[in-house]
């Protein structure tokens, strides 16, 4: 226990899920100091791809998990803004480690940058049906469960915005899009 009653009694009202009440109150405390925290961490080249407030969102998101599941022990104001910032840090690594994969590494873009000259025609009729027929086969291909997240994926949603809205995990977005690319490539295969 701390030293403050009022610090104690904040932390209980999170962990009993007040999180527009207690949580809001942390959130308005700590957020801008989390955004210019991960501003001055995240390098210019990861900014690109990554935003501060992102970060700061995700760096919430996991503090009030990890109260909901009782894996946080605090003991004042110093105490959980060293544990946020902890937090952003391993945010931000995790995201430079992702970004610098070799398949998603920034260093491949330009080699990667398609010519704009062969997307500045409209498509022919044949390349539209074939789309559409290549669109029909992947949707219809997938289980009925997983139609909606593979639409929304087509349709440019994010995984993140796809997990919210259906109320799925995100894992599970993410291996039902990995899915839907190797039955997209199979389908491809059989074109060519």
């Amino acid at each position: 226990m701390s030293d403050s009653p009022s610090f104690d009694r904040l932390l209980s009202g999170v962990r009993k899920g007040d999180v527009d009440g207690a949580g809001e109150i942390i959130v308005r405390r700590f957020a801008s100091r989390l955004v210019a925290l991960a501003a001055g961490k995240i390098s210019q080249r990861l900014g690109r791809r990554v935003g501060a407030e992102d970060v700061a969102q995700s760096v919430f998101q996991t503090f009030f998990r990890r109260m909901d599941d009782g894996l946080i022990e605090l003991q004042d104001w110093a105490s959980l803004w060293c544990l946020l910032a902890r937090i952003a840090a391993c945010r931000i690594c995790r995201h430079a480690e992702h970004n610098a994969a070799a398949r998603r590494s920034q260093d491949r873009e330009d080699e990667l940058t398609p010519d704009v000259q062969a997307f500045d025609r409209e498509p022919r009729p044949e390349e539209v049906l074939i789309a559409e027929d290549l669109h029909g086969c992947l949707v219809a291909g997938m289980p009925d469960k997983y139609r909606a997240i593979v639409l929304h994926i087509l349709d440019g949603t994010t995984h993140e915005e796809i997990a919210r809205e259906l109320g799925t995990s995100l894992s599970t977005v993410e291996r039902v899009h990995r899915r839907a690319r190797e039955r997209l490539t199979a389908l491809l295969a059989v074109e060519a």
